[in-house]
């Protein structure tokens, strides 16, 4: 039970981790600066505290996904581990509030049954 519940866990940093960092690098469709460079790019997005809490929660991802690995044969913990294909499908519809297809929830749902085929005890 631990070793699913650490997996499950590294799923929803993984998620987490990805709207942050959507965040951080401007969720919204106008950029603060509008065409910058490279350089630019860079520092406005590492100062960001949204990039900043999505490398926090990715450091802890680290820890977690380790654990697991202990604890898991790598044959179910990385299928499992496309679950956070579907997490950020879910968190981009009501987090983030973006427009997902009908094709797109039916390509999620397609591979949760692939990890729930390859993952089931």
């Amino acid at each position: 039970m631990l070793m699913f519940a650490l997996l499950l866990a590294s799923v929803i940093c993984d998620v987490a981790g990805q709207v942050c960092f959507k965040l951080g690098v401007g969720h919204d469709e106008t950029p603060a600066v509008a065409h910058p460079g490279i350089a630019e790019f860079a520092l406005q997005t590492l100062r960001s505290p949204w990039v900043l809490a999505g490398f926090a929660v990715y450091a802890i991802e680290f820890v977690v996904w380790f654990a697991a690995l202990s604890l898991a044969p790598l044959s179910l913990a990385f299928p499992f581990a496309a679950l956070s294909y579907c997490g950020v499908v879910v968190a981009s519809r009501y987090v983030l509030h973006e427009h997902v297809s009908v094709r797109r929830w039916f390509g999620t749902v397609a591979v949760a049954a692939g990890v729930a085929l390859v993952c089931w005890p």
